[in-house]
């Protein structure tokens, strides 16, 4: 029997529990390079996916203070601009937030503790280099969903919800590391949109299809790994200046300054991975941005 878009059937998967990351620590485990295209000449635009290793999920390094750091700043300062859930996608923000607290607990044990109280009513994490409680249980909670989810990782994160129409939808976000696109602009926009508005290079011709059969057949067993890069002409990491004030309107690549020295010119990494929430009918999307201070 074919399913009704916007509905999927519950899902009974529970994610394999984590090994401990072998000799992490917030001092000597250094990002992992990544290059986010084949070696040689010929280019071929994919959406380049492969599969995840569960254990690989999310990645800390020994940059996670400061991301902490600048992540609580955007938060202190743009607040909703930045993490933002919608009623529709509050069961399946609450879902990521339940997850990944137990997912850093088992690996990276050296930074998160799961702790639980007495009659087991109520538990969460504790970070043990920062000292912050993360209770998933109370309600309602301190704030935002989202916000709590950006707290704990280094990654922007963001989940799409699939509407009656069969579009994905972006109904969750904490995106405070992006570079060069806002939460606040492309909110409730559909999949295709987001990436159209921003002049994604080849989305049209090469992409779009294949994105919305992927995100139609993708489960909540079968994760996979993509990367993704571009260049900017500075080397900031949660707003690239080179294109304008962040409140500013009608910015984008177009407008990032030109005629930049190669010293100028920065290469961006991101590392993304995606998964379909076990709850019936979201799934999310979870994006982690590495910078290269190098040269372009």
């Amino acid at each position: 029997m074919e399913r009704k878009l916007g509905v999927w059937p519950p899902s009974s998967f529970r994610r394999p529990r984590a090994s401990p990351y072998p000799d992490w620590s917030l001092s000597t485990t250094k990002p992992l390079p990544y290059r986010p295209f084949r070696y040689g000449p010929r280019y071929n635009i994919t959406m380049g996916l492969r599969k995840m290793v569960w254990d690989d999920w999310i990645e800390l390094d020994s940059d996670y203070l400061s991301y902490h750091t600048l992540k609580a700043q955007r938060i202190q300062e743009r607040g909703q601009k930045c993490c933002r859930t919608a009623p529709e996608a509050y069961d399946a923000a609450i879902e990521l937030l339940e997850e990944l607290c137990e997912y850093l607990s088992e690996r990276y044990p050296a930074l998160y503790r799961r702790w639980e109280n007495e009659d087991g009513s109520r538990w969460g994490v504790s970070n043990l280099v920062t000292g912050e409680v993360f209770d998933v249980a109370e309600r309602p909670l301190r704030e935002d969903p989202m916000q709590m989810c950006a707290r704990l990782v280094q990654d922007d994160l963001a989940i799409m919800v699939e509407g009656k129409d069969g579009d994905y939808y972006l109904l969750a976000g904490a995106i405070l590391l992006a570079g060069f696109w806002r939460l606040q602009d492309k909110f409730g926009m559909k999949l295709s949109g987001i990436h159209t508005s921003g002049d994604v290079p080849g989305f049209k011709d090469k992409l779009e299809r294949g994105m919305m059969n992927f995100f139609r057949r993708v489960q909540p067993e079968s994760p996979v790994l993509r990367n993704n890069y571009f260049f900017q002409v500075d080397d900031k990491l949660a707003w690239s200046e080179s294109i304008g004030s962040e409140d500013s309107e009608g910015i984008g690549w177009f407008t990032a300054e030109k005629n930049k020295t190669i010293e100028k010119h920065f290469f961006r990494s991101e590392r993304q991975s995606l998964r379909r929430c076990v709850h019936p009918m979201f799934r999310a999307l979870q994006i982690k941005c590495y910078r290269n201070y190098s040269p372009a």
